[in-house]
Formats: structure tokens, C-alpha cells, sequence
């Protein structure tokens, strides 16, 4: 997870190298290996290296073939033996010991632009074509590398880190209301090319941005593909297959012999994990793989922990609990450490990912079981519903015969969840906030936004022939670029990398080629796949959701309300009515907690806001704010 950062002059003016010289200072806790400055009239880059592998060792960027044509990456290239062998057989001198950056410009130079459509793996980069005065940049399919741009005045600025445009001294700080509205009523901003700082810009998954006689324009470059039903004539050969794919996932992720999972006591994180020890293993050497979870003792029911524990003790892996019965909301919140580049990512705990995994040594390859629950996801009622619009009635008899009959299942047909939402006591929709400005609510018609958004998916967002189309719309959804951000080393605090392998693009599009019955739901697929990885009590395990409010547990034994103690910062009262939200804190319901603590999210984000000067040197900008 390297920083870097440019500046490409629209009108031709000479870069500021003194300007790039405090970009370089800026990103130096997020690449502390190596940093680089490349300046040539009116283009600069910076980057700051962060070796996450040995072989990253003589890598040195902003990076050229030619010494015309430069890039600054932040890279993660997979199917690496297919993309050298497609550059070779077009005469490019490339082997597997190359960098990934490297990789990335022998593909610009032999596709240009649709060098994207040969590139797998989680990247950004930024490619500076001084031959065509072109500035090309590209962000990967899911949006797991973030990639951040503002145009000031007649300079264009970008960076993989949020704050680093806000060094140039042009930039007019300024907040975007349609994020913060976002943030308070649904919880993350739903726009994937705005934050909220007006004058910077995301630059959304799947997306290129190129700069060309003084014009800026951006592309999306892919879409996910609603690909035909995948059909084998074994049952074996579906898990074969899944399995196949699942460890040249994990393997193009562990580029190093030592791995930490964020593992909870379920099958997803889990099977991350048993597939981390399966391909360490398989390697010559020693190697070194850990499991990290988050625990509770006694503030809610909670056996994750166990779990957890369990399925490390079976793997033959460490196991570290880390303890969040105590933890105090918002606790330390003025420390600079605690701060957030947007309200969302406002840690509401005292903690950072690097307690959790126990601050791990420089090159320990993060793995997470993310985005396994909407790859799988899958409605039983539409599947049946589909094949009996059709005619298929045998096929609907052999699906449903499957299902039932899948090992384990009258242990999990989670007839108790069917009941409560009966009887309408499951967890209730989160409800629209009272203490909104009214004027706020009433200019960016706020209840519309809210029901178009808080709402379960439905799949009809998804393309007609998507075999899934509540997973493909999930798989989709505007929320991942936020959450991958939040594993980024600017909100860890700590220079690591981590990697989703259930957003492999090879995984993601062959389980979206499968129907839900009967190889989805209840994530039957990976259950049978994982026979003989994973111990059956964690591989048969049904899925058990949070069974208390837990940020309410927390509300109770944190002191509050914090609007008392806190003075609400100058800007508040533009998006909240302070009163009422001190009076729904006061007086919380099940489950709502989580929405009632925005107010206090924003205010302390507010207060950072105003004492951060970002026109300053790092050093000189944290003394002002201490």
C-alpha cells in the first residue's frame, strides 16, 4: 500500500518541486521504505514505497522504461503468468521478477489506454506520457486501491491518500453537503466520486481518468459482466472449481511467507484462514500465519471468540483475542491518531486495526473474509419462483431435493429468524433521523434519498441476465469503496497491506455464475468446499448475526451525552438540531443506536476540521493541532 502522489499543470507551468518535496513528506508513514521525486515541466510525482514482499526489495518508483514515459503506482498485480506471456508474445522483454508497476507500463506502452482491460489484481497508478503530454490514471474493478484527484485553478493534483491535494496551497476547503447528508441518514456517502471535501474527487471503481490538452475526463472502463450459467455435469466438479479459484485468490495475495486473517469465529474469515495455511505450506521455507478477533466477555452474548479459537487450534495457527468489553465510545477522541479524513471513517472506538492484530512486524500480508456474505447472497423464494415461471418443474424438484438434503441442513433452516420476522420482531430498518436540519432535509430531499437507499437488496439494479441479481447488485453496491478505505494504512495506522480475496475477479465472477439453489444459499458451496480445511463445527455452523445492540452496551457504561461535554462545533447546526439529538441519545431504542451516533461522529470531525491546517508542513500542522 505505497503512497503517491502529482501534480500535471494544465497550462504548462513549471511544477512546483517544493510543493512535491512536502507531498513526499506527507506520504512518508505510508511508503517508509523508499521515496521518490520525478519532475519535468509542467508533470511532478511522488512516491513512497512500502515493501509488503522481499522481492519488492530493488523496486524504486515514480518508475520508467524509457525515462518518457513514468508511472507511480500503488499495485497488486494477479495472473501475472498470463499478462508476461501475452506482453511476451508481443515482443515485450518482461518476466515474473518485474514489478507490478513495471508490468503496468509495458501494458500502457503496448495497449495505451486499454491497457486496463488486460490488467487483474488491485491497483491504482498514475502514468505520465511526456511524448503525448498525457497524464493517464486508472483505479481497479471493485475500487480496493483508493485514488484521489482535485482540479485547483489550472493545476490538476491526485493522490492515493485524501489529504495530500490539500497541501496545494490553491485548494479552498470546503464541505460537500451531499456526503455529509449521506453519512447522517444511510451512514456512508452513496456517491462514489465526491467525498466530502468539495474540491477533491474520488475517482470511482472501474474507472480512468486522463488529462489531455487541458482537458480532464474520466471513463468507466468495466462493468461486471452478467456472465451465462455455469454448468457442470458433476456435482464435484463445482467445488473443484471453487476451490481451484479460491487459492489463486489467496496465493496472488500472499506475496510474502507471514500472514495475519481478521478472522471472527465464522465460515468466512475461516476459510480465508484454513486457505492462508494451505498455500504457506505448500511453499519451501518457514512461514508464519496468525488469527486476530475481536472479543466479548460479558457485555453481550457474544461466542465468536470460541469460535475463532477453535477453528485457529484445528488450523494449527496463533490465535490472538483482542478485548472490547471496556471500550469507551469515542474515547480519546482528540487524539490526532484517533482522527478521520471523512465522518464516516471517525473511529467511534478508542482502538486502531493494529491493536488488533497485535502491531505486526513490516511485510505481514493482512487477509479479511470480506465481501464473501454478497458474493453468496441469494434468495431460495426468486430461485423457485424463476424456474416455475418458466416450466422447469423438474429442475425446481431436483434444486429444492439438494437443498434439503445438503449435510447439516435441518441444523440450519433458521426457522427461529423466519418466525421473528413474522412476527415482527427482528431487528427493525434504521430509522430516518429526527434531529436532521430541517432546511438541510428539505433542499436535498433527504426522506426520497433515504428510501431509495435504506432498503434490502432486491436484485433489480442488477442486468436482466445476471443468474443472481441480488448478488450481482450487491457485489456492485456503492459501500465497498468506504469499506476498503477503511483498511487503508492512513486509517489503520500502521504501512500494511490488506487484501479481500473474496473480491478476486476470477472468484467473483464464476460464484455469480452459480444459481442459489443449490450452491449458494447458506454459502453451500464453500461449506462443502471446505471439508476436510475446516473443522464441522465452524464449516456446519449456522450463521449467527449480533444478537444485541452492542453500541447501545457501549452507550451504557461510556460517559454521555457528548454533546454536553463537547461544545457542538461551529458547523453543526448546518446539518443538526443538536437538542434533538442529544434527547435520542438519551432515550435509545434497540438497534438504533448506530444512526443517533452520527451527530457526535460529525462534531468531533467538525472540531478536527477546524483545528487541522493543511497549507502547513506535517510537522509544523500537528504542533498548531496539539
Amino acid at each position: 500500500m505505497s503512497g503517491f502522489a502529482g501534480i500535471v499543470n494544465l497550462d504548462g507551468a513549471p511544477v512546483d518541486r517544493a510543493l512535491l518535496s512536502r507531498f513526499e513528506d506527507f506520504l512518508h508513514d505510508r511508503g517508509p521504505d523508499g521515496q521518490g521525486i520525478w519532475a519535468e515541466g509542467n508533470a511532478g510525482l511522488v512516491h513512497t514505497l512500502l515493501r509488503a514482499t522481499d522481492k519488492a526489495r530493488g523496486e524504486h518508483q515514480p518508475m520508467s522504461l524509457d525515462r518518457r514515459v513514468w508511472i507511480v503506482a500503488d499495485a497488486r498485480i494477479d495472473d501475472r503468468e498470463n499478462l508476461v506471456r501475452e506482453l511476451a508474445a508481443r515482443g515485450r522483454d518482461v518476466s515474473l521478477a518485474r514489478p507490478d508497476a513495471e508490468l503496468i507500463l509495458h501494458a500502457y506502452a503496448e495497449w495505451g489506454e486499454e491497457c486496463v482491460d488486460h490488467l487483474l489484481g488491485d491497483f491504482a497508478f498514475a502514468i505520465w506520457d511526456a511524448p503525448k503530454h498525457k497524464l493517464f490514471c486508472a483505479r481497479d474493478h471493485f475500487g480496493v486501491r483508493p485514488f484521489f484527484y482535485a482540479q485547483i485553478g489550472k493545476a490538476l493534483v491526485f493522490s492515493n491518500m485524501i489529504d495530500c491535494p490539500r497541501l496545494h496551497p490553491g485548494l479552498q476547503w470546503e464541505i460537500y453537503e451531499p456526503a455529509i447528508a449521506d453519512f447522517l441518514i444511510l451512514g456512508y456517502n452513496h456517491d462514489v466520486q465526491r467525498t466530502a471535501i468539495a474540491p477533491i474527487r474520488r475517482l470511482a471503481p472501474a474507472h480512468a481518468l486522463a488529462v489531455a490538452d487541458g482537458e480532464v475526463r474520466t471513463r468507466r472502463f468495466w462493468t461486471l459482466p452478467a456472465d451465462s450459467p455455469t454448468v457442470f455435469h458433476r456435482s464435484r466438479d463445482y467445488a473443484e472449481r471453487f476451490l481451484d479459484l479460491f487459492e489463486q485468490a489467496v496465493t496472488d495475495r500472499l506475496r510474502t511467507n507471514r500472514a495475519a486473517v481478521l478472522m471472527s469465529g465464522g465460515l468466512d474469515s475461516s476459510s480465508v484462514a484454513a486457505m492462508g495455511k494451505r498455500v504457506l505450506a505448500k511453499r519451501p521455507g518457514s512461514f508464519e500465519i496468525s488469527a486476530h478477533t475481536g472479543t466479548y466477555a460479558s457485555l453481550i452474548p457474544y461466542d465468536e471468540g470460541r469460535y475463532a479459537r477453535l477453528a485457529a487450534e484445528d488450523l494449527g495457527i496463533a490465535w490472538h483475542g483482542f478485548p472490547l468489553d471496556e471500550m469507551r465510545l469515542f474515547e480519546n477522541w482528540n487524539n490526532s491518531e484517533m482522527r478521520s479524513a471523512e465522518p464516516e471513517r471517525m473511529r467511534i472506538f478508542p482502538w486502531k486495526m493494529t491493536d488488533l492484530l497485535g502491531n505486526p512486524r513490516p511485510g505481514v500480508a493482512v487477509l479479511t473474509g470480506q465481501g464473501s456474505d454478497a458474493l453468496f447472497g441469494s434468495y431460495r423464494k426468486q430461485h423457485c419462483r424463476r424456474l416455475a415461471e418458466q416450466g422447469r418443474w423438474w429442475q425446481l424438484a431436483k434444486d429444492v431435493g439438494r437443498y434439503l438434503g445438503a449435510e447439516g441442513r435441518f441444523q440450519r433452516l433458521y426457522l427461529r429468524g423466519h418466525l421473528r420476522k413474522r412476527l415482527g420482531k427482528a431487528p427493525p430498518r434504521r430509522p430516518f433521523p429526527e434531529w436532521l436540519n430541517p432546511d438541510l432535509e428539505r433542499r436535498l430531499n433527504l426522506k426520497e434519498r433515504y428510501e431509495q437507499f435504506e432498503r434490502p437488496v432486491t436484485g433489480r439494479l442488477a442486468p436482466a441476465g445476471a443468474v443472481r441479481p441480488e448478488a450481482y447488485e450487491a457485489m456492485s453496491a456503492p459501500l465497498w469503496p468506504t469499506i476498503f478505505e477503511d483498511y487503508a494504512p492512513d486509517s489503520l495506522g500502521a504501512p500494511l497491506e490488506v487484501s479481500h480475496p473474496f473480491f478476486d475477479l476470477r472468484l467473483v465472477r464464476y460464484v455469480l455464475s452459480l444459481p442459489a439453489l443449490p450452491w449458494c444459499s447458506d454459502k453451500e458451496l464453500l461449506r462443502r468446499s471446505m471439508k476436510g480445511l475446516l473443522p464441522d463445527e465452524i464449516r456446519l455452523r449456522s450463521k449467527s448475526p449480533v444478537s444485541a445492540d452492542y453500541l447501545k452496551e457501549h452507550y451504557r457504561i461510556s460517559p454521555k451525552p457528548w454533546l454536553d461535554a463537547l461544545k457542538p462545533a461551529k458547523e453543526l447546526n448546518r446539518f443538526v438540531n443538536a437538542d434533538r439529538a442529544r434527547a435520542c441519545l438519551e432515550n435509545l431504542r434497540e438497534w438504533e443506536t448506530v444512526v443517533h451516533l452520527r451527530p457526535i461522529s460529525l462534531n468531533y470531525w467538525l472540531h478536527w476540521e477546524s483545528q487541522f491546517t493543511y497549507n502547513l508542513p506535517k510537522e509544523e500542522s500537528r504542533a498548531k493541532a496539539g
